[in-house]
């Protein structure tokens, strides 16, 4: 496996008490940045962090109502209307979009 080099300029104190948590937690800052990038690459979820996750959750909660209305819109005695979840992923996937 090739591996590749990840850095990141962070406050000295923050750093310090980073890292003791860190170690508290049984990890070393190598082994805790290489998981969370693990973890991203296998899920596509990029924890929340500050503000920036608030926006992210407003913007999921958004898509979702959205996604909730659409689907209270359907017509009523049709295909759509008695598809499982994943019934609709197959109609989906099999559509040139």
């Amino acid at each position: 496996m090739a591996t590749a080099t990840v850095s990141a300029s962070v406050d000295a104190k923050v750093k310090a008490v980073a890292n003791d948590y860190i170690r508290k937690a049984g990890l070393t800052p190598n082994e805790l940045i290489r998981d969370l990038w693990e973890s991203i690459a296998n899920t596509g979820v990029v924890p929340e962090f500050d503000d920036s996750g608030d926006m992210r959750r407003q913007a999921r909660l958004a898509a979702f109502k959205d996604a909730q209305d659409i689907i209270a819109n359907l017509p009523r005695g049709t295909e759509l209307d008695t598809m499982t979840y994943d019934d609709m992923r197959k109609e989906f996937e099999n559509r040139d979009i």
